[in-house]
């Protein structure tokens, strides 16, 4: 798989296919994913589950519309 498909369905942005939503080694990996986005990512700076992310890791630094805290 890609990484960007990869990424987008560990962090919830879109659905991943049956055959990968099953693969238990895919459910670990999301798991801990989610559990760090949780306990270390600004929920401002993450979209509601199913939509893209319209902000960056480096939007800490892009100035006055950024987020109060950035993606550690």
């Amino acid at each position: 798989m890609e990484n960007p498909d990869l990424w987008k369905w560990l962090t919830g942005q879109e659905q991943p296919p049956e055959a990968v939503k099953t693969n238990p080694v895919f459910t670990a990996v999301a798991d801990k994913v989610m559990n760090n986005l949780n306990a270390h990512a600004s929920p401002e700076t993450r979209a509601k589950p199913g939509q893209p992310w319209v902000r960056g890791w480096d939007d800490i630094e892009k100035g006055r519309d950024s987020p109060i805290t950035g993606n550690q």
